[in-house]
């Protein structure tokens, strides 16, 4: 096995696995706006490689931290899931394989522990646990979980909800537009846009994790990826959702933000169904919408609100080992 620490920036053989099983968050075009807007990260992208065909097995997001003199490799800061991203039809065996080979590399260069975010096993398309078998074979353990919500789209219908949802959403119907928003509306209306996100997250005392720079150069790069929709009554913008193509068939909603003067027309239940039914109309496979819980505890209005659109509870992990062990 021959382990690489690369640039991904125009790397082939990064690239060539990456068209094969596409992830946003392997994307340099993504992780990219990092290093532009001065986040600080130290990247450690890693390349898993057969010695004896030279075929790339896996890559691995990652970057370094350094604290109290012990170095931490991290997959991955910048984005929402970081990992393995495996060539198509390897088996739990190949996953030991190159693991047991990330560690021997990391000890050799003085990593202190590891730290490894996962995307929900469902996202897979064969949708099992080796890989997460793999991790704890090889001796990492669950740092910390958190329960994400998400919808299987061949399963989901509008006469499988319930009569109260279906009744707000015929009647939201009648009053609210929903439309695309691309990037080259005018910057007075991607400024609303953002606006309406920013005063949303600034009711629950929090910011968003983009800047209105950082996420409109992200729309510019990723257009294709990264969708804006946006929901408008009497041409009055009323809310916003932002959906990150995570996978080629798995779209997650990442902002999801409406205007409390229209908070009475449900603006939010009609732009989450509209999105839901745009997802399946374009042949997606899984619809993530989010986490329900906040520093370990279940955020329960917002996961019933999330559980009315058929959107099942997922689990999404954080690995850890102790490298000096």
């Amino acid at each position: 096995m021959i382990v690489e620490r690369v640039n991904i920036e125009n790397n082939r053989s990064w690239n060539e696995l990456l068209n094969i099983n596409y992830n946003i968050f392997f994307d340099y075009k993504f992780l990219n706006y990092n290093t532009i807007f001065n986040k600080g990260i130290n990247f450690h992208h890693l390349i898993f490689k057969s010695q004896d065909k030279n075929k790339v097995l896996a890559l691995l997001t990652g970057c370094e931290e350094t604290n109290n003199g012990k170095k931490t490799f991290f997959s991955c800061k910048g984005a929402s899931f970081g990992g393995f991203l495996w060539r198509e039809k390897l088996d739990v065996i190949d996953y030991q394989i190159v693991i047991s080979e990330l560690k021997k590399y990391l000890r050799e260069n003085n990593f202190y522990d590891c730290i490894i975010n996962n995307p929900p096993s469902i996202y897979t398309i064969d949708n099992n646990e080796e890989y997460e078998y793999a991790l704890l074979k090889e001796g990492f353990c669950i740092k910390n979980y958190s329960l994400t919500n998400i919808i299987n789209l061949s399963d989901f219908d509008y006469n499988k909800l319930k009569n109260p949802l279906k009744r707000t959403i015929r009647n939201s119907s009648e009053i609210i537009n929903v439309r695309i928003v691309n990037s080259n509306e005018p910057i007075s209306y991607l400024n609303k846009f953002y606006e309406i996100l920013y005063n949303n997250r600034s009711l629950k005392n929090i910011k968003p994790t983009h800047t209105f720079e950082e996420l409109m150069y992200l729309k510019k790069n990723l257009d294709d990826k990264i969708i804006f929709f946006a929901s408008e009554i009497e041409k009055f913008l009323t809310g916003i959702c932002v959906l990150f193509l995570a996978k080629k068939d798995v779209v997650l909603n990442f902002y999801l933000a409406t205007d409390e003067d229209f908070k009475k027309y449900r603006v939010s239940d009609f732009l989450l169904y509209y999105t839901i039914k745009w997802a399946k109309e374009n042949n997606l496979r899984l619809y993530d919408i989010g986490t329900s819980d906040a520093k370990g505890s279940l955020i329960e209005g917002l996961y019933k609100f999330k559980r009315k659109f058929r959107a099942f509870g997922f689990i999404r992990k954080s690995f850890i080992i102790n490298l000096k062990q």
